[in-house]
């Protein structure tokens, strides 16, 4: 046989196996899912450590006998193990349903349609005129090359001195560092400390974010709404709180602190405190930090302080886990711009003067909103804090997502619909304090009223 024959035919042997591989990948896939299934009818985790230990006894075995090398053999278990983990968790989402409906709403004033912004949390103040000022300082300065992971100095110590008056704690300038965003912060902290088939709890009704990046990073979600279900949790690896609360505003009192956190206690699970709003609290908020100590908090300057174009936030947790979690930014982003921290900072440092008038001004549209919608088709409660009202529509059979999407091409009202915060098709999130509340609430209640009769 000439070489050339040789050559084919042992592409065409390669060729014979890699389909056979194929079959035998998905008939593993198939079997995977079924596991899943009754794993999650039986409330069971989805990784069990002994039977993978056992199972990769077994593939090692194997590949001694094949004569394959500890390197190849690894990486063909952890791909096989991936791929089990990912067939078992069912898909969550992305980002929710209420960034499609900003994304046409955008589309339709490009082509010269009003719009009446109530979907997303942009507030309607603006930041602090210092912000701009310590920015073109920063800039004059040369503060426009690389920064270390960590954060400059200055931000630093503007952070930890605002959460340690904001929460009533000792935060030092080493328990802190900036992020791009508290969103790029929290999908850092789930990819750094969580891996996939972990259990990450989650409270009902939830910003769609959380289940978004879990089902990215393959990691199994537990969901619960009612302190009642807190047995539920025990296992998880890390829970999710947001206090105030997107959509609904509740704030956690101490006693629902310390509940949950004694059955979080049980595993050492994580608490994430996502603390975009703790500035934006009508009553006094208990920090989750003060309850729980293995608590990492994400903050942001997007809500209190008008800063959403901006993109930084910052964490605040043990000082090994934000060397940790600086070692992850550095591997993908490298740092927050220097001028944006040093805006950042000046923000920070007017701090309480600023928020205290944005309070003032929130309480004001929050008035504005319920008395619009009172008397209307709504169970409407009022929140705790935060920017959203998440009222019940009473109308039968009403439909959240069909609704959002029939009043934004037919009358120019975004709103986000219940239906993407978990099981609450009848109920619809509004960003109460938007510089279009005036008159956009008005003309939504008007489009909820005439919905009743179609």
């Amino acid at each position: 046989m000439f070489w050339g024959d040789l050559l084919e035919d042992m592409r065409a042997r390669i060729k014979e196996i890699t389909l056979k591989m194929v079959d035998l990948f998905s008939e593993r896939l198939d079997l995977a899912r079924q596991i899943g299934k009754l794993k999650r009818e039986g409330g069971l985790p989805i990784r069990d450590q002994s039977v993978e230990k056992d199972l990769w006894n077994s593939v090692k075995e194997r590949c001694i006998e094949k004569r394959l090398g500890e390197w190849e053999c690894r990486r063909l278990f952890n791909f096989l193990i991936s791929s089990s983990v990912r067939a078992q968790v069912p898909e969550g989402g992305g980002a929710g349903p209420h960034v499609e409906i900003f994304r046409r709403a955008k589309e339709m004033e490009k082509q010269g349609i009003a719009v009446y912004h109530l979907e997303v949390g942009e507030p309607p103040w603006s930041f602090p005129p210092e912000v701009l000022d310590a920015m073109i300082e920063a800039i004059k300065r040369g503060q426009t090359r690389y920064g270390t992971s960590l954060g400059n100095e200055r931000f630093r110590e503007a952070a930890s001195n605002w959460i340690s008056k904001r929460d009533s704690i000792d935060a030092s300038l080493d328990q802190v560092m900036p992020f791009p965003g508290s969103k790029y912060a929290l999908f850092s902290i789930l990819s750094v400390f969580l891996r996939p088939g972990d259990r990450l709890g989650i409270w009902l009704p939830a910003w769609p974010a959380y289940k978004g990046m879990a089902s990215h990073l393959s990691l199994e979600v537990v969901e619960i709404s009612s302190l009642e279900e807190l047995e539920s949790l025990k296992g998880v690896s890390a829970f999710i709180l947001c206090s105030p609360n997107n959509p609904d505003g509740k704030v956690w009192s101490k006693k629902e602190l310390e509940e949950l956190s004694e059955v979080l206690n049980e595993s050492n699970a994580l608490l994430i405190s996502d603390d975009a709003y703790a500035e934006l609290s009508f009553e006094d908020r208990i920090p989750p930090s003060k309850i729980y100590e293995n608590t990492i908090s994400v903050n942001t300057l997007s809500k209190a302080f008008g800063m959403t174009g901006f993109r930084v936030g910052y964490v605040h947790g043990k000082e090994e886990y934000i060397k940790r979690l600086a070692r992850f930014l550095s591997l993908t982003i490298t740092s927050v711009p220097e001028f944006v921290q040093e805006g950042a900072a000046a923000a920070l440092m007017v701090g309480e003067r600023y928020v205290k008038d944005v309070r003032m001004e929130l309480e004001s549209y929050l008035g504005y909103a319920l008395k619009q919608l009172e008397g209307g088709p709504l169970e409407v409660s009022k929140p705790h804090g935060g920017l959203y009202l998440f009222p019940k529509v009473l109308i039968n059979d009403f439909d959240s997502s069909k609704f959002a999407s029939e009043v934004l091409e037919d009358k120019g009202i975004a709103v986000a619909p219940g239906a993407g915060f978990g099981p609450f098709p009848d109920r619809i999130r509004i960003t109460y304090a938007s510089p279009y509340a005036d008159p956009g609430i008005a003309l939504l209640r008007e489009a909820i009223e005439s919905w009743t009769s179609s």
